[in-house]
């Protein structure tokens, strides 16, 4: 008798284990599948500002063509930076490197802006505003995702668990906050 309740109390211990395991990847799933939401938002900005720049870059004065190159490199590193992300999703260096990379392309275009002809002035302010209006939004159901896993794997005692299968945390990014400028 006794060895059919320890085999009752085995068999209820390996079904939770079982489910546990499958919430946490399904929540881990999730909050990839959220990370590919923005980081299509974010390379879809990203191309058409490059192509902004690369259409300037012909037209561009020789003293413009220094200030169009740093945008170009900034968002370069973005782009990098995003392409590291898609491969490691929840490594938080990688994560960082990202949040790092857009405020350094912000921080490129508003000095950007300081020397811009009034002719590229509205062009650069509209491809930042579009980023600043845009990226919350996309970032929301991906933070929503992160939340949830993080709950699920930090709860007790799928915490165990999770610890036994090595399942780290989701990052959550957080930006500078950025008002909208009005183009003018």
């Amino acid at each position: 008798m006794s060895w059919l309740i320890v085999s009752l109390v085995l068999a209820l211990v390996l079904f939770w284990m079982v489910g546990a395991h499958n919430r946490m990847v399904r929540l881990r799933g999730d909050v990839v599948r959220q990370w590919g939401t923005v980081d299509v938002l974010w390379l879809k900005w990203l191309m058409r500002f490059q192509g902004a720049i690369s259409a300037r870059q012909i037209l561009a004065w020789a003293s413009e063509a220094e200030d169009l190159q740093s945008l170009q490199d900034a968002s370069d590193g973005l782009i990098e930076a995003l392409s590291d992300a898609r491969q490691q999703t929840l490594d938080g260096l990688a994560m960082q490197k990202v949040v790092q990379q857009h405020e350094a392309l912000m921080a490129c275009i508003d000095r950007v802006m300081l020397t811009a002809p009034d002719t590229v002035r509205p062009h650069l302010q509209s491809a930042q505003n579009k980023i600043v209006q845009n990226l919350p939004l996309a970032l929301a159901p991906y933070r929503q995702a992160c939340a949830a896993y993080n709950e699920a794997i930090g709860q007790s005692p799928a915490s165990w668990l999770a610890r036994r299968l090595h399942l780290r945390p989701a990052v959550l990014l957080r930006f500078a906050e950025r008002t909208v400028l009005e183009v003018a």
